[in-house]
């Protein structure tokens, strides 16, 4: 018997372990993968990200992120610098296995190619089938992404809503990353009612279309993306990958006695850029706050607590975030004209990818001045874009 099970070994999962090995209890992390193993993902980490985990990444960080690029349909460019830095770039199979490796350092156990299979919850524990046998805990927490098994066989197919996305890994001709800098760039006009982005790693670029309205043919929008951007033609070698992006959690339902569910796997993803890491993370530190506070035993099943303070915490800046998507994402060059070329405004959207601002605080912000923001602006003459 262990006290905590957690599905899913990525930066959810493997963070909570890490957490709740130092408050002194047992944790078992099983994955249907071994690690490292390949994980698509943008792979950009905002600053309050780093800020949550509050350790050294520098053996497994790309790139510092400086600043940003906003631009529609690459003209128009607005050069946001950030200081300190507003992000880095990771590879997710580097990423995730360090923060395995933390928590195993600090006595998680952890049991790869080991797939949840179906569990059963009695007074006291929870028993769980495995394609390595029968596991018993205290409490069972699945941290097992977009596509989670734990959600679909214990809360049922249809909880979360997601988008599709798909990005591509370019390793460019010499010299294209060092002359596009040290900078992450959001194009408006990347996909109908959606954005494309451009992160530079180490030797290559991460390449990718998204629309919180979902849509069809990424292929050819990604293709169409790429095709406006010098830094990435004639690329040596080039990789596409499709995922889904979990926006919504459609009946709020996050826990069931002693199952809860974190972050991807929960539908804690936000709507305006598609990122996930920060709130998986955030979902991981909320459980473990709910732990510490009621323990493993009937208290941590029955309370509650977790889900309070999801709704509390976390929902009112996903749901501020949909708002912001709705708002951008119709009317794309409309909003880039009248918000992000606006200097009173596309402050607030640099501070947003870095975590210096919330999303509830620049939803404010932005319906507040919403006079200022019905004159165009223009792009100033000195903006000048790398790519």
């Amino acid at each position: 018997m262990t006290d905590v099970l957690i599905v899913g070994a990525g930066p959810a999962g493997s963070h909570l372990a890490y957490l709740l090995a130092e408050q002194g209890l047992q944790v078992t992390i099983i994955d249907k993968q071994a690690f490292p193993r390949a994980k698509v993902c943008g792979g950009g980490l905002s600053r309050k990200a780093m800020t949550l985990l509050d350790f050294d990444l520098g053996p497994v960080m790309h790139q510092a992120i400086g600043g940003a690029i906003l631009n529609y349909g690459n003209r128009d460019a607005i050069i946001k610098e950030v200081e300190p830095m507003a992000a880095c770039t990771v590879v997710r199979s580097e990423f995730d296995k360090l923060l395995l490796d933390r928590a195993c350092a600090k006595g998680a156990r952890f049991l790869a190619e080991t797939a949840f299979v179906d569990a059963t919850e009695s007074a006291d524990a929870v028993s769980v089938v495995t394609s390595q046998g029968t596991l018993r805990c205290r409490l069972l927490l699945a941290a097992d992404g977009a596509a989670s098994a734990v959600r679909t066989k214990l809360f049922g197919k249809d909880l979360v809503a997601y988008v599709p996305a798909l990005e591509a890994m370019v390793w460019p001709a010499e010299g294209a990353l060092e002359r596009f800098g040290a900078r992450a760039l959001f194009d408006f006009d990347g996909m109908p009612r959606g954005y494309g982005w451009i992160f530079p790693k180490r030797d290559h670029f991460n390449v990718g279309v998204y629309s919180p309205f979902g849509g069809t043919a990424l292929r050819q929008h990604l293709d169409r993306f790429t095709a406006a951007y010098v830094s990435l033609q004639q690329p040596l070698r080039v990789e596409y990958q499709g995922y889904i992006i979990p926006l919504k959690n459609r009946r709020n339902l996050f826990q069931r006695g002693r199952v809860w569910l974190l972050g991807d796997a929960a539908g804690l993803a936000e709507a305006l850029f598609g990122e996930g890491i920060y709130f998986a993370l955030k979902s991981a530190t909320i459980a473990a706050r709910a732990i510490a506070a009621d323990g493993i035993g009937a208290s941590a099943a029955d309370s509650g607590l977790y889900s309070r303070l999801l709704h509390r915490e976390l929902l009112p800046e996903l749901r501020a975030a949909a708002w912001m998507a709705r708002l951008i994402y119709r009317f794309p060059k409309l909003a880039f004209s009248h918000l992000v070329l606006n200097q009173h405004i596309n402050h607030d959207f640099a501070g947003l990818i870095s975590g210096q601002m919330g999303y509830r605080h620049c939803l404010f912000k932005t319906a507040v001045g919403f006079p200022r923001w019905l004159l165009p602006s223009k792009a100033p003459e000195s903006g000048g874009n790398p790519s």
